[in-house]
């Protein structure tokens, strides 16, 4: 069995299985879908966006990656990446696309995805998405907001993870500054081909199905039954997360954090309520011990 390591408090498991597909390819290219791809391909589990929402304990290592790839603070190593991915063989999607050319080099024997598309349509997509649930238009979704980071204790940890992107990673306005985006993206991607030696890597992109990614990866295309013929035939590619699915995620999101923060806030009440009870009782049996009126 593996052993367990502590980094910062955060009891992470070391590494357990190897690490064997790096996607490097970033937020709102497809990278749900790669993962259900890669999950049906038997690479478990994926680290994905969603995996540190689950975990946002997670958070504080991220922002340690981060400052020391961005801000030269300290490092970040092999060991590191065991502790915090060792359950994982394949990673996708933000945070880990932000840190791809290091996590390849931390594992040389991993296959590289560098997942694409269409600049043009990477920007939109964000901004009618991401971009519209990080910055509220409304008064209330904004109190909403402020409200749950006081009191729901996830919600603190995706609020450091999140200041440490825009301070180290996303260093612009996407809804501002569409030139400094797309300078941005085209950027990743030349660091991707920079760093990453051509022969390790695939560009793909998810409108092209299984066979190319299958050859690459050395698995088997997936089958499933024809419930019509009766016969296999090949898989439908996984196409999730589209603007739709992605609202209907965010405002789940929103009511889970809104309930744990109301949770919380009646737990914090109900504490207050019984310290003072606790007090004017010790205030009453303190006064008739002295033999005073009450």
């Amino acid at each position: 069995m593996a052993s367990s390591s502590v980094s910062q408090g955060l009891v992470l498991p070391d590494r357990i299985v190897p690490m064997r597909v790096i996607v490097c390819g970033v937020h709102r290219t497809g990278t749900l879908s790669m993962r259900s791809a890669l999950w049906a391909l038997g690479f478990h589990d994926c680290y994905h966006m969603h995996t540190m929402i689950e975990n946002p304990t997670h958070a504080p290592e991220w922002v340690r990656a981060f400052e020391a790839k961005y801000a030269g603070k300290g490092t970040y190593t092999r060991a590191d990446w065991d502790r915090l991915l060792g359950d994982c063989q394949a990673v996708c999607d933000a945070p880990a696309a932000f840190l791809g050319p290091e996590l390849a080099e931390a594992y040389p024997e991993a296959k590289v995805v560098i997942l694409n598309r269409d600049p043009e349509k990477w920007y939109e997509s964000v901004l009618l998405s991401i971009y519209t649930l990080t910055q509220p238009k409304t008064v209330w979704r904004r109190l909403n907001m402020l409200y749950c980071l006081i009191f729901d204790t996830q919600v603190g940890y995706m609020f450091s993870y999140s200041k440490s992107l825009r301070a180290n990673v996303l260093r612009y306005d996407h809804g501002q500054e569409k030139e400094k985006a797309l300078a941005w993206y085209k950027a990743q991607y030349e660091e991707f081909h920079e760093r990453i030696p051509a022969e390790r890597c695939l560009d793909f992109t998810i409108t092209e199905g299984w066979k190319s990614l299958c050859d690459f990866l050395d698995v088997p295309v997936p089958m499933v039954k024809d419930e019509a013929t009766g016969k296999m035939v090949e898989a439908p590619f996984p196409r999730l997360n589209d603007r739709a699915m992605f609202k209907g995620q965010a405002t789940e999101l929103v009511r889970r954090s809104t309930v744990r923060a109301n949770s919380n806030l009646l737990n914090l009440v109900g504490k207050l309520a019984l310290t003072g009870f606790v007090g004017y009782a010790g205030f009453l049996t303190w006064k008739t011990r002295l033999g005073g009126r009450v």
